[in-house]
C-alpha cells in the first residue's frame, strides 16, 4: 500500500504521517470517549510500513464496528 492509498483509505478519519525517525504514524482527527477507550480503541497508531499502518488502521476498523458491551473497570471492582 502506498501512502497515497492510505490517506486516501483512512485519512478522514486519521492524520498519516510519515514518523521522524522512520515508520509511519497515524492520529485520529477526534478524540476518542473513555467507553472508546475502554473497548480497545487507540487514538495513535504505528507501522513500520504504510502496509504495517494499514493493518492496525483495519484492526481498529474492527473494533469500532464490533458490538459494545460495557468492559468492567477497576472502579466496578472497589465498589
Amino acid at each position: 500500500m502506498t501512502p497515497e492509498e492510505l490517506r486516501r483509505r483512512y485519512g478522514q478519519a486519521w492524520i498519516i504521517s510519515p514518523a521522524v525517525a522512520g515508520g509511519w504514524y497515524a492520529v485520529r482527527r477526534t478524540a476518542l470517549s473513555v467507553p472508546a477507550r475502554e473497548h480497545g480503541l487507540s487514538e495513535i497508531r504505528g507501522g513500520t510500513s504504510p502496509a504495517e499502518l494499514a493493518r492496525h488502521l483495519e484492526e481498529e476498523t474492527r473494533l469500532e464496528q464490533r458490538p459494545w458491551q460495557r468492559i468492567p473497570t477497576s472502579r466496578d471492582r472497589i465498589s
